[in-house]
């Protein structure tokens, strides 16, 4: 649910969330507009919620470090990741 399809472009999304919540930090003294404008889109970057990006970084490191897969493509519009097939 919250996992993006790779691991590059979930860090990238959380990277672009750093970067406009420090640059609306810095820029909050010369123009209040523009600081306010930026928040948005450090949200967007994050899909509106930095602790869900937060659980799926963890959900993602940890079903690659057990050698799980993520589903492709996501049907319901969101990612969710497979555990691995039992072989019986």
């Amino acid at each position: 649910m919250f996992v993006s399809r790779s691991l590059v472009e979930h860090v990238a999304r959380g990277a672009i969330f750093v970067a406009a919540l420090v640059a609306s930090v810095l820029v909050a003294r010369a123009s209040l507009w523009l600081a306010m404008a930026l928040l948005p889109v450090a949200l967007v970057a994050v899909g509106g919620c930095p602790m869900c990006w937060t659980l799926g970084l963890i959900q993602m490191v940890r079903a690659r470090a057990r050698g799980e897969h993520l589903e492709e493509p996501c049907d319901d519009g969101g990612c969710a990741w497979a555990p691995p097939q039992s072989r019986r």
